[in-house]
């Protein structure tokens, strides 16, 4: 069915991290049943370079940009996945249709220390969502795409 896939929104105040690599994880690993878009409720106008490279590392391509809430507020989401690690304060709430929850994620961008240290933290954000937000999505989507 061509409808047949659901939406989910990632978001995060900067939308330079966290919910672009939420969103390319998604689509490229759940395509067949879901379309991810993300946004930030502060965006910082850029992609973090250390998110397409670790991507790229992983096999998935991304080429997102930040943007803020505004430009997806008209997209009827089934899910809103909040992936800040600040309190609530900063991170976003959505009201809309759809499902509303939070899965917090430490902000690799700020890590400091050399290189090496940096783009580990990238990887292990990689890794983690790689790992969790199917299970998140399947979870949260058990027997919704009964047709």
């Amino acid at each position: 069915m061509l409808n047949s896939k659901r939406r989910v929104l990632f978001l995060c105040s900067g939308n330079s991290c966290r919910s672009q690599m939420a969103e390319a994880i998604i689509n490229a690993r759940l395509s067949n049943r879901w379309i991810a878009f993300s946004a930030g409720s502060r965006p910082k106008g850029f992609v973090h370079p250390m998110v397409a490279k670790v991507l790229e590392e992983a096999g998935i391509r991304h080429k997102g940009n930040s943007k803020g809430m505004d430009a997806v507020k008209d997209v009827p989401f089934d899910l809103v996945v909040t992936v800040c690690s600040s309190d609530a304060e900063d991170c976003p709430v959505w009201f809309g249709p759809g499902r509303s929850i939070h899965h917090s994620y430490e902000d690799p961008s700020l890590v400091t220390g050399t290189e090496e240290e940096k783009i580990a933290a990238f990887r292990k954000l990689r890794d983690e969502m790689m790992a969790e937000l199917p299970y998140l999505l399947e979870k949260n989507d058990a027997g919704k795409m009964e047709s």
